[in-house]
């Protein structure tokens, strides 16, 4: 059986650097696979760049978030308008071609590496934009009824926050944390290793230079600029 070493991560957040300190470490620890949970454009002033690491890096499986969905379906929430002028500017920038190629990204997908069976989702399959394991006003069982019993773990994002649900029904649900978007300078996310004695995860945080995402956020112009650093990096 192959040793397999796994990156599960999500909300990048158009954040080059954090992305970029990824990377390295990815490189360090031979890393073969990194599953994205969505939300890696918006937000951040990075979404060309981060878009075609993402889209052209092989070891890369993607889906979308509600970041990304947003771009075409304006009526998945309300926004206000300096939201939508984000919006435009992404459109903009990442240009009609890279976004055609983001339309065809699923919202959900099952990912399978020696039996055991992930599924990778923003949040729910029927709902990019809820809460699991966040506000559990409602019991569990409300927000996973769309997850289905073919799957032994469930990697999700949305919330920006690390956590899980052991062995719920069987599975193992998991939230790796937000890439991006964090106020204490670290990037979040989980290692999954996978070999002859079974599997196993740990969460990991490792810290970069997030004054470099701040200082592109106002040199570039990006549009809710000063809404966006005071509720997502101070």
């Amino acid at each position: 059986m192959k040793n397999y070493k796994i990156i599960m991560l999500s909300d990048i957040h158009a954040n080059i650097y954090a992305l970029n300190r990824l990377l390295d470490y990815a490189e360090c620890q031979k890393i073969e696979m990194i599953l994205n949970c969505g939300d890696f454009l918006q937000i951040g002033p990075n979404p060309v760049e981060v878009f075609d690491i993402v889209m052209s890096d092989e070891r890369f499986i993607n889906i979308i978030g509600n970041n990304e969905l947003s771009l075409w379906k304006r009526d998945l929430m309300e926004f206000d308008e300096s939201e939508k002028e984000h919006q435009n500017w992404v459109i903009k920038l990442i240009g009609l071609e890279r976004l055609e190629k983001l339309k065809n990204l699923p919202k959900a997908r099952i990912v399978n590496i020696e039996n055991y069976r992930f599924l990778m989702i923003h949040a729910r399959i029927n709902n990019i934009i809820e809460m699991p394991l966040l506000y559990q006003s409602k019991p569990i069982e409300e927000y996973t009824t769309d997850y289905g019993d073919d799957c032994d773990y469930v990697i999700l994002g949305h919330t920006h926050l690390q956590s899980f649900i052991s062995y719920w029904k069987g599975k193992t649900i998991i939230n790796p944390g937000s890439l991006g978007c964090s106020k204490d300078g670290t990037i979040s996310f989980v290692i999954f290793n996978i070999n002859q004695e079974g599997i196993g995860f740990e969460f990991k945080k490792l810290k970069y230079n997030y004054y470099h995402t701040i200082s592109d956020l106002m040199s570039l112009g990006v549009p809710a600029k000063e809404k966006i650093i005071n509720k997502f990096y101070k």
